[in-house]
């Protein structure tokens, strides 16, 4: 049984209900919007007029908040009860780690509470025997079956929420930091609640790297399926960053499991205030529906496993394709974007986002880029060049006739023309793979019906990148051109496919960060921005800040009230830094290294 019932049209995974407070998560349900408060829980008025912001300036269905130590329980009944006296009714959701009587006290006092299995038992025991492995296994069982119990008796919703970087020993040595040990570390608090007879459950499995994040969903979703157990999911991608990027990061995590059917509530996690993260979380969303809303397209059996990654093979073509790093090509229209691009060169390149080729479909402007540019490739749009040319394909194409005639210098351009762009292009390579063509392909998903949102490009694309397919990414030239090539690297970059520039890994913020998050990865980013094809994670604290950054080049953690702490390929090497010299610090780390 696999993760989807259809590849190509949308089938959503119908789950139970879960009652969080009235909002009503799974099943047929509308998707539900999170967010999370980032002031201090214990200081109670802060939080309280964050969430009443929240839930008056904004369409949020739930929030979250911090609960570090047992003598923040308190804090969290008077904002509970101060929130309600203000006639708020959104859900509050208490986020525990470390310690699971928290969790018991929590349930007693808010809607819904989220527990880490990596750290609700002993996370710190490394159970090599299988009989340790047992041992602490049956400890879990019990104490969640405990807590399910307080649960129920308080009608109290659970999130068993796991992120990649923060599994428990037990289970790393078992499976190592994957998505098959983050699957295992919710499955064994499924099959407790399964026990119990509590359905109350949402799950979620996150990751900085949308495409964990994606694997692990559907790892999931068939595991479940495979146990007769079908709780719904929350979605979102830890650590997504502010701005731009963090938006896009999230919706390639997000939209390519919508698509496929999965989730009942997502979060865009941005370091940003709770209140910013609302507007892209629902325009997600509403690209899903717009998705939905697409004609259906032939359906096609499992041709690859979406479990592992596997690109397509293909050969090379003029560097694209075969073992080339995939590439970025741009498709011109008028002499203008022809000449921004000549003016822009230099800076481009300087930011390693030169484009690999120039696509041009007229005669005339093909002459001129010619003549102008040099260090790309240039094609006309519909040259028959007996050296390299290109041919733009969907899935109208006629396939039979396309391996009659297709040659092997002919660099394919996938265009699908209906609104679900990932159906599309799954069936697109179906129908490659199913008649034998192995020229390299580029997707390009502004063709046909358009979103106008540049989100949903990242999406579609990534959505199908995960797969192992496509050779590179093709865009037209829209109202920004230097923006929309700009968009095609970091496409790739989100996709793990092309490493450009440097990657930002930086959470949301919450109370138990102690000091001024938001200002200092903006001026982290200021400050790196010379060097090259770093990743670099800003952390508000070390609950799972170092576990999930263990992959960053450089890391930046809150230790205590102004207090950082750096690191260096997952390990730490300056300790309890004073926050006003913490960048300068991090800069001569990077520079003796670099």
């Amino acid at each position: 049984m696999e993760y989807t019932e259809s590849l190509t049209n949308y089938n959503r995974f119908l789950t139970k209900e879960v009652n969080i407070g009235g909002v009503k998560i799974g099943n047929q349900n509308p998707i539900a919007v999170q967010t999370m408060c980032n002031t201090s829980t214990d200081d109670v008025e802060a939080t309280v007029n964050q969430i009443v912001n929240v839930a008056r300036k904004t369409s949020c269905d739930i929030i979250r908040v911090t609960v570090p130590t047992l003598k923040d329980v308190e804090p969290l009944k008077q904002i509970h009860l101060r929130v309600r006296a203000l006639g708020i009714k959104i859900p509050i959701v208490a986020d525990v780690h470390f310690n699971a009587e928290i969790a018991f006290k929590c349930a007693q006092v808010v809607e819904k509470v989220r527990v880490n299995p990596g750290n609700f038992g002993h996370h710190n025991a490394e159970c090599l025997s299988q009989k340790e492995y047992d041992e602490e296994g049956d400890f879990l069982k019990k104490t969640f079956s405990d807590f399910l119990k307080v649960c129920k008796q308080y009608g109290t919703a659970v999130r068993i929420g796991t992120n990649h970087g923060s599994l428990s020993k037990r289970i790393l040595n078992r499976y190592g930091d994957t998505p098959e040990g983050m699957v295992e570390s919710v499955l064994e608090f499924l099959r407790v609640a399964e026990k119990e007879n509590f359905s109350d459950i949402v799950i979620s499995l996150k990751s900085s790297n949308p495409t964990v994040a994606i694997r692990s969903a559907r790892l999931l979703v068939k595991a479940m399926k495979n146990e007769n157990m079908n709780f719904p999911l929350h979605l979102g991608v830890t650590e997504a960053g502010e701005g731009q990027d963090g938006r896009q990061k999230s919706a390639a995590g997000i939209s390519p499991l919508l698509q496929d059917g999965i989730g009942g509530t997502i979060r865009v996690s941005l370091t940003e205030d709770p209140e910013n993260e609302i507007l892209p979380a629902h325009e997600i969303i509403a690209f899903n529906d717009w998705v939905k809303e697409a004609e259906k397209l032939p359906e096609i059996p499992f041709f690859y496993n979406p479990y592992v990654y596997q690109k397509r093979k293909t050969f090379s073509i003029n560097g694209f394709g075969g073992d080339n790093v995939p590439g970025v090509a741009i498709v011109i229209k008028e002499e203008k974007d022809l000449l921004r691009l000549q003016e822009n060169q230099e800076l481009l390149q300087k930011e390693n986002n030169f484009p690999d080729l120039l696509i041009v479909d007229n005669k005339d402007i093909l002459f001129k880029a010619k003549s102008l540019l040099r260090g790309i490739k240039i094609v006309g749009k519909n040259s028959d060049d007996e050296v390299f040319s290109v041919l733009t394909i969907s899935e109208k194409t006629d396939y039979e006739n396309l391996k009659k005639n297709t040659l092997s210098n002919r660099l394919l351009i996938a265009e699908p023309l209906s609104r679900n762009k990932v159906g599309a292009l799954r069936y697109i390579f179906y129908k490659l793979n199913q008649n034998g063509i192995e020229n390299p392909v580029l997707l390009k998903p502004d063709g046909g019906q358009v979103y106008e949102k540049s989100f949903a490009f990242t999406a579609q694309s990534c959505g199908v990148f995960i797969d192992g397919f496509g050779d590179g990414i093709c865009l037209e030239s829209g109202s920004d051109l230097i923006e929309t090539i700009r968009l095609g690297f970091k496409i790739l970059q989100i996709s793990r496919l092309r490493i450009s520039g440097n990657e930002y890994v930086s959470c949301p913020g919450c109370g138990r960060t102690l000091y001024n998050l938001q200002d200092t990865v903006k001026k982290i980013k200021e400050a790196t921005k010379k060097y090259k094809n770093l990743k670099i994670a800003v952390m508000g604290c070390i609950v799972n800040g170092p576990g999930e950054m263990a992959d960053a080049d450089y890391g930046y953690v809150g230790a205590g009230r102004n207090k950082i702490s750096l690191y260096k390929a997952g390990k730490p090497v300056k300790t309890g830094i004073d926050e006003d010299f913490a960048v300068e610090e991090l800069l001569k780390l990077i520079d003796n290294s670099y």
